[in-house]
Parts: C-alpha cells; structure tokens; sequence
C-alpha cells in the first residue's frame, strides 16, 4: 500500500458550525482567573475526534450557563433549589450543544453557543448544601476568565 504522509499537526481540530452531541471526557474543579469556583469540561465531538473545553463558573450572572448544560445532559434543574455539582459526576455524560468556530492566533477551534435542552429527558441530581472549595487555581491560558 502506498499513500501521502500528512503532517497531524495540520489536519483540522473543528466542526462546522451546527448541533453535535458531545460527550464531557474530562472534568476538573478549579477557580477562574477571577478566583471564583469552576468546572473545566474537556469535551468530545461524537463520531468526529474533535475536542473542545467549556467552562462552568460559579456566579451568579453564570447560573443561567450551569442550569442550560445540566438541563442538556438529563438533569432536572428546579428554581432556586441549591445544587452540589461534583465535576467526577459530570465524566461521561452526553448532552446536545451548538457549536461555532471561533479562530484565535491564527488557529480555529470550536466553541459551545448553547446547550440545546430540547426533549430531552430528566434526571435528578443529589442536592446538598453548597461546600467550601479547597482547589488551587492553576496557570491555564485556554480559561477565558
């Protein structure tokens, strides 16, 4: 067999903009730059080989973000009911999102518009009284916070 070397390092890393289901590979609690609580997600494209990262920060002008991906991953989200999110949970969970490219120093990847909570079906998730986070903020340049 005989065929063309391609250099991996080329090849894109995105979708087209459009629906994808997308599975969290990776989840890991943090704080932001600003130093408040978040959960990095590590994303995978189904049936693609992309990956991408979203970022669930805990303020309360974010809320709206942790309840739409909860809500598209299964879980039933109730107002004003206070929620415990343990990111090893998160792992393997699958959920609908819209993803667009966004290009950044010249090189292009995806990023998630919205989860799409459209018919999907719910869980409920433990709730507790919220904890105290004991992580250590890290240098992380992809965190847009």
């Amino acid at each position: 067999m005989k065929y063309t070397s391609q250099n991996a390092d080329n090849l894109p890393r995105f979708v087209p903009n459009g629906d994808y289901l997308v599975t969290v590979i990776e989840a890991s609690e943090t704080l932001s730059k600003a130093g408040d609580e978040m959960i990095k997600l590590k994303l995978e494209v189904e049936g693609h080989g992309v990956y991408l990262y979203d970022y669930l920060v805990a303020t309360e002008s974010s809320f709206w973000k942790i309840d739409t991906f909860r809500k598209a991953i299964g879980d039933r989200v109730v107002e004003g009911e206070e929620v415990e999110l343990n990111a090893s949970a998160l792992e393997g969970r699958q959920g609908h999102a819209r993803l667009r490219i966004e290009e950044y120093q010249g090189k292009k990847s995806n990023k998630v518009e919205l989860w799409i909570t459209d018919n999907v079906p719910t869980t409920t998730l433990k709730t507790t009284p919220p904890a105290t986070a004991q992580a250590q903020p890290k240098e992380d340049e992809d965190v847009p916070f």
